[in-house]
């Protein structure tokens, strides 16, 4: 990992020139801000600004307004897998504790890695209309020298009409019905050992990648170096372009599906028609079906 990106999420491009596929057509907001736009809709009440942690960094300071919501109470072991989408009775449970409502838009940032387009990807699931991207996050939040605090604000409860999407979700059945076939395009978001089958993910050995699949680690996805910041759309567009067919759906996987929501909201971003394998490699291992070794898909 070159870099330790603080990543956030709401509903408008700044960053971006937007155009329609950049944009939730639902309502017609773009799905990626800046820290600019966020300063100036802090004080809008339909703005709810969530920062997702799996430690205690809400505490070392967040942004104005912002409100903590742990990683791991979206996300579920089940049949073996670690990371998988819970039911949607506790999905809606827990984001309208967070005091999300229908007419909510959702600022999402995370105090490390996938775990803000993982909860993007958990709204996008749940039907929810307004969500983005919060360009940079809290490290290019601070980097500007905006006010943080460290106080955890007072709201309400929510209310959420869901309305679930399962057709966002891949499974293996559904991989494998489509391997080999035109219209589907599939993304591997892991590391080059994982992709290789030379390497392994917390003493988990990879023995490849699923047969066709491309790799795109989430990584490549922004500037490097000591910037979190998204590189731009026609360069993302470029990433895509070069692995996946024109007018397909691109499905992504990585491990337990965490990695890969980032590469997932990329590419709803772009404007793609996009699956995320929810069980990912661990899954498809589990299940001992076919994997491909080495740097061909």
């Amino acid at each position: 990992m070159r870099f330790a990106p603080v990543i956030g999420f709401v509903a408008v491009g700044a960053t971006f020139a937007p155009g329609s596929a950049s944009r939730n057509s639902a309502v017609d907001e773009p799905l990626v801000v800046s820290t600019a736009w966020l300063a100036s809709h802090l004080n809008d009440p339909s703005v709810v600004v969530l920062q997702v942690e799996h430690d205690q960094s809400y505490r070392d300071g967040h942004i104005p307004g912002a409100r903590p919501l742990s990683y791991m109470d979206i996300v579920t072991s089940r049949d073996g897998l670690g990371s998988e989408l819970p039911s949607i009775e506790q999905i809606r449970d827990v984001f309208e504790k967070a005091g999300i409502s229908d007419n909510s838009m959702v600022v999402v940032y995370a105090s490390e890695g996938p775990m803000a387009s993982r909860a993007l990807f958990t709204l996008d699931y749940i039907g929810h209309k307004r969500f983005a991207m919060l360009d940079g996050g809290l490290q290019q939040w601070r980097a500007e020298g905006r006010p943080v605090s460290r106080e955890t604000p007072a709201f309400a409860r929510g209310h959420l009409t869901v309305q679930p999407h399962p057709e966002r979700v891949a499974t293996a059945d559904w991989i494998t019905a489509h391997l080999g076939k035109r219209g589907v395009s599939l993304i591997d978001t892991r590391t080059d050992g994982e992709y290789l089958g030379s390497g392994e993910r917390h003493g988990m050995p990879s023995a490849g990648h699923i047969p066709g699949a491309h790799q795109l680690q989430w990584e490549e996805l922004f500037r490097g170096g000591d910037s979190p910041l998204l590189k731009d759309r026609a360069e993302l567009q470029r990433l895509y372009a070069a692995r996946v067919n024109p007018g397909d759906t691109v499905a992504t996987y990585c491990w337990v599906g965490y990695r890969a929501s980032m590469t997932y909201f990329i590419a709803r971003y772009l404007g793609y028609p996009v699956k995320l394998y929810d069980g990912s490699y661990q899954d498809w291992q589990q299940r001992k079906l076919p994997v491909r070794a080495g740097a061909s898909p």
